[in-house]
């Protein structure tokens, strides 16, 4: 199986990555408007409609902010921790559908295992993932405040 991990921007201006592994394809993080993550993908071939999920790390702007469009209009799961949901709730004024997960949990999306584990940041509760594919792991934490 092959493994494809792809940053689509990473700043204070949006943060978003895509990871595709066999049939599983993931957006990490939603921090562009839904139009940029579309052009986004497109220039890598791909498109929102095919993805198996988006995993949040934490509820600062600059990473969810294109996310209840998207995830509306595409119905596609979100996975994040009770606090982020709860958090993005609070920012966005809206509720979201999510695939709650406890920090620290590991859970199967398609193809893959996601592993989660705390990070330090300035957010309510943020997670690093580490996803395990047949053929190889990917490691991804973002806006970490300092190495542990």
């Amino acid at each position: 199986m092959a493994v494809q991990f792809t940053i689509l921007g990473s700043g204070s201006a949006g943060n978003c990555a895509y990871l595709e592994a066999g049939e599983t394809r993931l957006l990490i993080d939603a921090g562009f408007s839904g139009r940029q993550i579309r052009q986004r993908l497109a220039s890598i071939s791909r498109a929102p409609e095919t993805l198996t999920g988006i995993l949040i790390t934490h509820e600062h702007s600059d990473h969810i902010s294109g996310l209840a469009g998207l995830a509306a209009k595409l119905d596609v799961p979100i996975y994040c921790n009770r606090d982020t949901k709860n958090a993005i709730e609070s920012l966005l004024k809206i509720q979201i559908e999510a695939r709650v997960f406890t920090t620290g949990d590991s859970f199967q999306v398609g193809d893959v295992t996601v592993e989660t584990f705390s990070i330090p940041h300035d957010a309510i509760d943020p997670v690093g993932y580490m996803v395990r594919t047949q053929s190889g792991n990917v490691g991804f934490l973002t806006d970490l405040g300092h190495a542990t």
